[in-house]
């Protein structure tokens, strides 16, 4: 049996599952939403195993796939009590993640709740490891160290969020932050002289932008050229709706991918997407990562059918 953990407006999601039905392969799914995943788990009497999991026996799981969610199931409401709310969280993480762990020992794992435990500068420092390029990168809480980076990267810097979007809640709708901003002269001249930890980058004049899918070591690869829409020049995720970027397959020169397939393997990620920058001098620079990634973009502006090769290959190893 697979397991799949996901959301119920994941589109991908249900791709794979239909060519699961068609190669008439069992499967049980749990929605984020339900807040019915892994909130039944019996042990067996004889050891700290988990023999059940839903009221499913744990031998006749082959495969876990954790598409999607985070290890958030106790009630938005409690927001509002914040000292509660973040202990419910650690609660809910000290039971959850060894849970993980020990379902990967017995199964095949695909994805994690623990997408918390390696942050942005920690793939960064991956991917200069295995030998890829990186922006000239700084975190601080400093006025004067900002201005000091300012001055060394000819006063063209960006900043962008360190883990997650910031998210404002407003009755029934949530604002997200756009990922990447321009930081000027004017911006860092009102900042107080320490500040929230942040982190900048210098701006990369880019050619295009690269977004990797991966499964299993499997590359997925699109170019995105969004350098010429003054709306997406920045970051694609600036997306224009009336006069989209045009997507197309591309193919990886064989050093770079092998860089980033030995990143994969360093960072033991199982899935995920990679986000690359080609600049003007056609050097590779590594951005970051999302451990869950965007399967559904890809797959069909490039017609590479992702979702059907990840329902082959369950069929192949179950």
């Amino acid at each position: 049996m697979i397991y799949i953990i996901s959301e119920q407006s994941d589109i991908t999601t249900d791709y794979v599952i239909e060519w699961l039905n068609f190669f008439r392969l069992e499967y049980y799914r749990n929605n984020f939403e339900d807040q019915s995943i892994l909130n039944s788990l019996e042990f067996s009497s004889n050891g700290l195993s988990v023999s059940k999991i839903n009221g499913i026996d744990i031998d006749d799981v082959k495969i876990v796939w954790h598409r999607r969610a985070y290890n958030t199931f106790i009630s938005q409401n409690l927001r509002t009590y914040s000292s509660v709310y973040r202990y419910l969280k650690e609660e809910e993480k000290g039971g959850i993640n060894p849970i993980e762990r020990i379902l990967k020992k017995k199964t095949e794992y695909i994805g994690s709740f623990q997408i918390d435990e390696k942050y942005k500068i920690d793939f960064l420092l991956i991917a200069k490891k295995v030998g890829l390029k990186i922006p000239n990168t700084l975190v601080t809480t400093s006025k004067e160290t900002l201005t000091n980076f300012y001055e060394e990267n000819n006063g063209d810097i960006i900043t962008k969020d360190l883990r997650f979007p910031i998210r404002f809640y407003e009755s029934s709708f949530v604002n997200v932050s756009g990922g990447t901003s321009l930081v000027t002269y004017e911006v860092i001249e009102q900042m107080d002289d320490i500040f929230c930890m942040s982190l900048f980058q210098n701006r990369i004049e880019k050619e295009y932008e690269i977004r990797i899918f991966f499964f299993n070591s499997q590359l997925y690869c699109m170019a995105i050229l969004s350098q010429r829409d003054s709306k997406t020049a920045l970051d694609f995720r600036n997306y224009n709706q009336l006069n989209p970027n045009r997507n197309i397959p591309v193919i990886l020169p064989k050093n770079i991918k092998l860089k980033v397939l030995d990143f994969i393997n360093e960072s033991k990620l199982k899935t995920g997407s990679i986000d690359l920058i080609v600049d003007k001098n056609h050097n590779y620079i590594f951005l970051e990562v999302n451990t869950q990634g965007q399967i559904d973009f890809v797959s069909k502006n490039c017609n590479y059918y992702i979702e059907k090769e990840i329902a082959e290959y369950f069929n192949n190893n179950l």
